[in-house]
């Protein structure tokens, strides 16, 4: 049998969410900055995300990372995350699971009780602590990139919702905030269809009528990430579920998208420096989000948020691609992208 590819990664998941970390098999993209590389592979091989996030290999909430050299020579790798429809400039489940994976492989030594490692990301640089207890890696801290609040409190009007009102906030991704007991949607893992149903209208609303740019990255410009609040929490002292194109409802709490609401929250003085919270996720899992600093530039309030959540490796595979195979590239079921409003 001969191949036309092998790929080696190490899965695992975050409150679960899952990660597929690339760590062979795919040769480094040219380029000399991470964005080059990123785009790189976008135009010249976005089959490997294809391969690895789809089925049969992959499923409808599989994301990848590309492990890296760094090119900014004070970070111990570079990642490239790649979703189901698009590739994130940074992502908090993956870079926890990253982290986990590195210092669990020995490809960071491990050193108790805290194991730092830096990742490179199109985002910024992302400092990670991996503790280190007993053997075994019980979580990861990560001061994330920038976060901030961009749109408080704006009205859209959302087909056959009306007028709703909804706030954006960045938090390595941009998210936009809706609550889901004010439109009458629960949120819920059984409930994922009308959640997506919504989510697409939401997210079509968004990109016809609001203005979505970074301030100091305008490369990102977009915002596909619907982030639902609800007050009927259990573990945590806010409860969210996120809906990710092209139709998948993240299983964690989100990183970036706790990230987020952590600028959120604090723009609105509802929470301060230092004051860790508990964000709760469709499982009753949870991530634990804190602003540590503040910065303002060019008139924009931006705070660095600390996000803590635990990660479990599930397996070590080496996928293969047959090229006689009809279905080598892999395949989704269900809805086309554009009816989830992207």
């Amino acid at each position: 049998m001969l191949f036309g590819r092998m790929v080696r990664t190490v899965d695992s998941h975050t409150e679960g969410n899952p990660t597929r970390v690339v760590v062979g098999g795919v040769p480094v993209p040219p380029g000399g900055t991470l964005l080059e590389q990123s785009e790189w592979l976008q135009q010249n091989d976005d089959a490997l995300r294809r391969m690895l996030n789809f089925e049969p290999r992959g499923s409808g909430l599989m994301c990848t990372v590309l492990l890296l050299p760094a090119i900014d020579k004070s970070a111990d790798f570079a990642v490239i995350i790649s979703e189901q429809d698009t590739y994130v400039p940074m992502s908090g489940h993956n870079i926890i699971g990253t982290a986990t994976t590195v210092v669990a492989t020995g490809m960071v030594k491990p050193v108790a009780p805290v194991t730092q490692v830096r990742f490179e990301t199109l985002a910024g640089l992302v400092d990670c602590d991996v503790t280190v207890d007993g053997g075994r890696i019980s979580s990861v801290s990560f001061n994330n990139v920038d976060s901030f609040l961009l749109h408080d409190r704006v009205t859209i009007n959302v087909e056959s919702i009306g007028d709703l009102i909804v706030d954006v906030a960045y938090g390595g991704d941009m998210y936009v905030f809706v609550d889901a007991d004010e439109i009458g949607v629960r949120l819920a893992v059984d409930n994922d269809a009308e959640l997506n149903r919504v989510s697409g209208k939401i997210r079509r609303a968004v990109a016809d009528q609001l203005d979505i740019v970074h301030p100091e990255r305008p490369y990102i410009n977009s915002c596909y990430q619907v982030l639902f609040t609800s007050a009927t929490k259990t573990v945590g002292d806010y409860k969210q579920t996120i809906l990710c194109p092209p139709g998948s409802l993240d299983r964690s709490p989100c990183g970036t998208g706790t990230s987020a609401r952590t600028a959120l929250l604090y723009a609105r003085g509802e929470i301060g420096l230092g004051e860790p919270r508990k964000f709760e996720g469709p499982l009753g899992t949870y991530m634990i989000g804190e602003v540590v600093a503040q910065d303002t530039r060019n008139g924009v309030s931006f705070i660095t948020p600390r996000i803590t959540a635990s990660s479990y490796i599930t397996g070590f595979h080496d996928f293969v691609l047959d090229p006689n195979d009809p279905l080598a590239d892999g395949f989704r079921v269900g809805p086309a992208p554009e009816n989830f409003g992207y």
